[in-house]
Formats: C-alpha cells, sequence, structure tokens
C-alpha cells in the first residue's frame, strides 16, 4: 500500500518537474522557461526573476566567476567572487525573498514609480533592522539593458555577512565528513530529506487512519448508508492536501533560497491538487444527495438540471485547478489562453459532433420535452428516460435493454411522452350481437353513459355513447370518454373497472357480444374436393 502511495506522488512530482525545471539549480544550458526571460541576454539577466535565479544557480554550483557577472560591482578576481559568496549565504539564511513575486518582464514590476529602473528583490533581517536588497537595471553600451544586484545593495552585503555569521549553523556541530557536499549540497543535509520524506509519509498516513472513522460517524449521524462510501473517498484528497501543507511549512526551514522555492511550489501545487480532488468529491457527494432528494419529492423536471449542472461545476473546478497549477509552474497564462482562442475555431470544427450533442443535451434540459423517469417513445424506441447527460440520452426499453441515443440526434427526432398526459383516452368498441333487440340496444345506450357520468375519474363532460354501425357479424357501440388518472398504471385499473362494468350491462340486457361464426354446409353426393370444399366454407363464413 505504502509503496503505491510512493510511486503515485513521485509520479505526480515527475509530472511536475517540466514545470519546475526553471527553478531547479541546474547547469548553465538554458530552459525552455528562462529562454523566455533572457531572449535578450545569454546570462538570463533581461528580467530580475531570471538575474536571481542566474545568480543563485551559479552560486550553488560553485560557479562565483559566472555567479560575479550578475553583481554591478568594480571589484575583480577575489575579492569579487567573496562578494558573491556572501550575497549568496545573505540570500540563502536571512532573506525573504519570493522567487514567484519577482517580474519576468524585461521593464520590471514597475511598482517604484520614484525609479522604474529599481526592483525590490526582497529583505535581509538583521540583529540591527531590515535591508533591502535590490536590483537595477543598466545598460551597458550599445547592448540591451540588464538588470544587476544593485551597488547600495552590495555595499551592505559584508556587513549583513558579518552579523548573520554569528547565527549558529548545525553545520558547525557535525563532524566534517557531514559536511562534504555532494551534488552542491552538504551530506547531512541530505540525511535531513531521507529523514523528513519518511517522516511526512507517516504523519499522512496517521491523519489518514485517525481520519476515516471520524468521516465514517460523520456520514452515519447526518448521512444514509449509501453515502458512507462516498464520505470515505475523501480521505484521499485530504491526505494529499496535508501533505502538501507539511512541505509549505517545511519550505521555511530549507538550507537553500532555490530549495526553499522549490519545496514551496511543489507543496502549493499539492494543496491545489488536493483541494481541486476534494471539491470535485464534495461536489459529487452534493450531487448525488440532491438527486436522492429530488427521486424522493418526486420533483423530476428538476433532475436532470441539477445532474449538469453537478457535473458543469465539477468540470469547471478541475479548469481552475488545472490553470493554477500551470501558472504556478510558470505558464504565461494570457498566451496560454490566446492560444486557445485562436485555436479555438479548429477545436471547434474537430469536436463539431461533440459540441452538437452538448448543445442538444443543454436544450433538452431546458426545454423539457423529456425529463428523467419520463416514460416515452422516440421514434421506433418505447421505453423510460434513466439519464440525460452532456453527451447522450440513455432511456431503458420494454425489454429491459439500455438504448444511448445522441442529444445532437435526439433534437431532431420525434418524441412522444407519455408520463406528460393530463388525462387518458377511454375508447372502447362494443360489439353486440344481431339478435340484440331495440329496447336491449337502448338499455344498454343508457346504462352505459349512466356508469360513465357517474364515476369520479371519468370527465364527463367527454363522454359519448353511440350506436355507429351495423356490420356483417355485429352491431357496434362506440364508447368514448377521458379518464383522469395520475399515472398509466392507474388508468389501467380504471378502465378495467369500467370494462367491467360494460360486460355486466350487456348481461343484465340480456344480449350478448358478437362472435365471429364459421359455418359448414353439407351437401349429398360425391365428396367436393379440398379447395372445393375451402371455397365453400370461406363463402358461408361470409355469409
Amino acid at each position: 500500500m505504502y509503496t503505491r502511495r510512493l510511486k503515485r506522488l513521485l509520479l505526480l512530482a515527475v509530472l511536475l518537474v517540466p514545470g519546475l525545471q526553471a527553478q531547479l539549480p541546474a547547469a548553465p544550458q538554458q530552459t525552455p522557461a528562462s529562454r523566455d526571460e533572457s531572449a535578450d541576454d545569454p546570462l538570463g539577466r533581461s528580467t530580475p526573476r531570471g538575474t536571481v535565479l542566474g545568480f543563485m544557480r551559479a552560486a550553488e554550483a560553485d560557479d562565483y566567476d559566472r555567479a560575479v557577472n550578475y553583481l554591478d560591482t568594480k571589484q575583480h578576481g577575489d575579492l569579487a567572487r567573496e562578494l558573491a559568496q556572501q550575497l549568496q549565504a545573505v540570500l540563502d539564511r536571512e532573506s525573504t525573498v519570493d522567487l514567484k513575486k519577482l517580474s519576468t518582464k524585461p521593464e520590471g514590476d514597475m511598482a517604484n514609480s520614484q525609479n522604474p529602473n529599481r526592483d525590490l528583490v526582497g529583505v535581509a533581517k538583521t540583529s540591527s533592522g531590515s535591508v533591502e536588497l535590490w536590483l537595477e537595471r543598466v545598460q551597458r553600451g550599445d547592448n540591451p539593458p540588464i538588470w544587476l544586484f544593485s551597488r547600495d545593495t552590495l555595499r551592505n552585503v559584508p556587513e549583513i555577512y558579518e552579523d548573520i555569521g554569528s547565527t549558529p549553523d548545525l553545520g558547525r556541530y557535525l563532524p566534517k565528513g557531514l559536511n562534504t557536499k555532494l551534488f552542491s549540497r552538504p551530506l547531512w543535509l541530505w540525511c535531513v530529506v531521507l529523514i523528513s520524506i519518511p517522516l511526512v509519509f507517516l504523519l499522512g498516513s496517521l491523519f489518514g487512519r485517525l481520519l476515516k472513522p471520524l468521516l465514517a460517524a460523520a456520514a452515519s449521524r447526518f448521512l444514509g448508508k449509501a453515502e458512507i462510501d462516498s464520505v470515505q473517498g475523501l480521505v484521499g484528497p485530504l491526505r494529499v492536501f496535508l501533505l502538501g501543507v507539511l512541505l509549505l511549512i517545511g519550505s521555511r526551514y530549507s538550507y537553500t533560497l532555490l530549495s526553499r522555492h522549490f519545496w514551496g511550489v511543489l507543496g502549493t501545487v499539492l494543496i491545489v491538487f488536493g483541494a481541486t480532488w476534494l471539491s470535485m468529491r464534495v461536489l459529487g457527494i452534493a450531487r448525488k444527495l440532491y438527486l436522492a432528494r429530488l427521486r424522493r419529492t418526486r420533483s423530476s423536471d428538476r433532475i436532470a438540471l441539477a445532474g449538469l449542472l453537478g457535473r458543469l461545476f465539477q468540470i469547471s473546478v478541475l479548469i481552475i485547478g488545472v490553470l493554477t497549477v500551470l501558472y504556478l509552474a510558470g505558464v504565461n497564462l494570457t498566451a496560454a489562453l490566446t492560444g486557445l482562442g485562436i485555436g479555438g475555431l479548429a477545436v471547434a470544427f474537430a469536436a463539431q459532433k461533440t459540441l452538437e450533442n452538448l448543445f442538444g443535451g443543454i436544450m433538452i434540459i431546458s426545454d423539457r420535452p423529456v425529463r428523467i423517469g419520463d416514460a416515452c417513445k422516440i421514434g421506433d424506441i418505447i421505453g423510460t428516460v434513466v439519464d440525460i447527460g452532456l453527451r447522450s440520452t440513455q432511456i431503458r426499453t420494454m425489454d429491459r435493454t439500455i438504448v444511448t441515443i445522441p442529444n445532437g440526434q435526439l433534437a431532431t427526432m420525434n418524441l412522444e411522452n407519455f408520463t406528460l398526459r393530463d388525462k387518458f383516452w377511454f375508447h372502447p368498441t362494443i360489439s353486440l350481437s344481431h339478435e340484440t333487440t331495440l329496447d336491449q340496444m337502448e338499455a344498454v345506450l343508457s346504462k352505459i353513459r349512466d356508469l360513465l357520468d357517474k364515476h369520479p375519474h371519468v370527465e364527463s363532460e367527454t363522454t359519448r355513447v353511440r350506436f355507429i354501425r351495423i356490420g356483417s357479424a355485429s352491431q357496434d357501440v362506440e364508447v368514448f370518454a377521458y379518464v383522469l388518472a395520475a399515472d398509466y398504471n392507474e388508468f389501467l385499473a380504471i378502465q378495467e373497472h369500467l370494462l367491467l362494468g360494460i360486460l355486466a350491462i350487456v348481461e343484465s340486457a340480456a344480449t350478448s357480444l358478437a362472435l365471429p361464426l364459421q359455418r359448414t354446409y353439407l351437401v349429398r353426393g360425391s365428396a367436393p374436393s379440398e379447395p372445393e370444399q375451402r371455397a365453400k366454407t370461406a363463402a358461408a363464413s361470409d355469409r
């Protein structure tokens, strides 16, 4: 179980690496993100963020000759390299620099109205107070302007470094072997990381074990048994959310500025991922509860709308979560959304059928020609509507099979809704025998009219009982009336009661229903052949 969870989190980290690789310590090669920021400068000094990231990467790689290029100083050689080392220590240990807030524009943040060529990096804390760290936009010769750490800031760096030199450092109290650097990091720091990761997972596991019975108790108290399993599914998102919170808190105690930034971004991404996952699960549970309530109250007209809105809310939350993660990963959302707008036409043409079904589903839900639970006839299909989704509508037929009809196609088909009937047509034809006399016919007509008029579920204004035809084998009486019933089953019960009453009337009038008769005539003489016998039988039947 723990191995599977670890693999999932590692997979998530791998998926996040492409978006975060611009913030990781790296070799001098430019990444795609930094290439955008450093289009006019090979060292990435065209923007404030590019300058700070470039300096920190060079310093963590112990390439102080390269790091000096990010300083606006007249010092050279060992003095310049020592100044770069001191600035690295200040930024790593006692600064409040947030790399996410640094501007990625060549003109900077533009918040400093007094001097637009200066950009605030952060604040360094000393025993005597806080000292601001500034970048300054400098133009050298005919080259494009670049951002460098300002001279005023660099003058204060030795004093700040001397002040923080007395601050206890864990490495001073450890054996020299643990201070050996591995991949630009002290060995003791790798030991702390290896201990912290299992500790974080252990805390997440304990949190999940404690949370599961609490959620089960809350679900059993306020919800039904069917929703308890759904509520248990909230443990996973909450565990991811907790892991993100722990990483975000732990990032403040990271050894370097870049590691604080990386773990802070990773923790924030996990928080957004967990919150998005949790929101979608909560919306799903709320949707199920609301649909169950609508079914209990038989509000079938709102079931499809509630289902559609629930899905749209979940999709909206997912889109917001993805956009937030992309923003944290450094993606330019303005350019991305502009690209989506330009490519929207191509997507619309490619997904024409999908969009047709989507708008067809919205039209069906808004116009409500059918609702979930309605008995209907769509084309040649007769059944009950089971679900109306974004893409298709499901019909359960009389054979208990499910037929799925795309909403775009359903919007153009002939649709007959049986459930929306306000009354049912009762229209039998009573065929009486030819032996029925005039008095018997009048008695039958009168009593059937009385039966319909006195029945509480028959609309008396629409009743009609008429002797309409003298046929070759019967005398036909047409009965016409509308039955007021809530559903088809109730109508069948009322119709049965009326038909039994009509049979009792026919019987009380001492007459009977006409039955098809077949007479066979035998003629003396030679026996007729089989075709002649069939012909005589058919003729007698017609008479």
